[in-house]
């Protein structure tokens, strides 16, 4: 398994970001390439999202934990599993995402596999998104690779 994680500051509450981010209402707000994400009842969830030019659909599990404001997730098929975790820095929040992907399966689409620094800014750029829509600048930010073409 490949690990990567990421660290960002928020200017808001940490029991604020958590709601947030636990609302699965709000991933496609903040998860890269995700366009719809359903709840699948008893913590099964289904992504939907488009990246490079394709369309995908994932099935997997999330669990949510808001007294100790811990988010885990992971695929069916076991390629990857993460978790996120909000903690109090003093009057804002920091917010912690750590994603574990099998080597193999970092596929970015069938003619090509991420990079880790792919990997790593997917991760940035979904906090990004959450900083932005707590602090009120409401816009997603995508990751390069998502939009980006590989070549053939």
């Amino acid at each position: 398994m490949s690990e990567y994680e990421r660290t960002i500051a928020i200017q808001a509450p940490p029991d604020r970001v958590f709601e947030f981010v636990a609302d699965i209402r709000n991933m496609p707000r903040y998860m890269p390439t995700a366009t719809r994400v359903e709840a699948q009842g008893d913590s099964r969830v289904r992504v939907e999202g488009e990246a490079h030019g394709h369309h995908y659909v994932s099935d997997g599990w999330m669990r949510s934990d808001g007294s100790r404001r811990r988010l885990e997730w992971g695929a069916d098929e076991g390629d990857y599993n993460g978790w996120l975790q909000v903690r109090e820095d003093g009057p804002r929040s920091e917010v912690t995402i750590h994603l574990s992907m099998r080597r193999d399966q970092r596929r970015a689409d069938r003619r090509g596999s991420l990079s880790d620094d792919e990997v790593m800014d997917g991760l940035m750029t979904s906090l990004q998104s959450i900083r932005n829509h707590l602090e009120g600048q409401a816009s997603k930010v995508e990751p390069a690779a998502a939009t980006s073409e590989s070549a053939d």
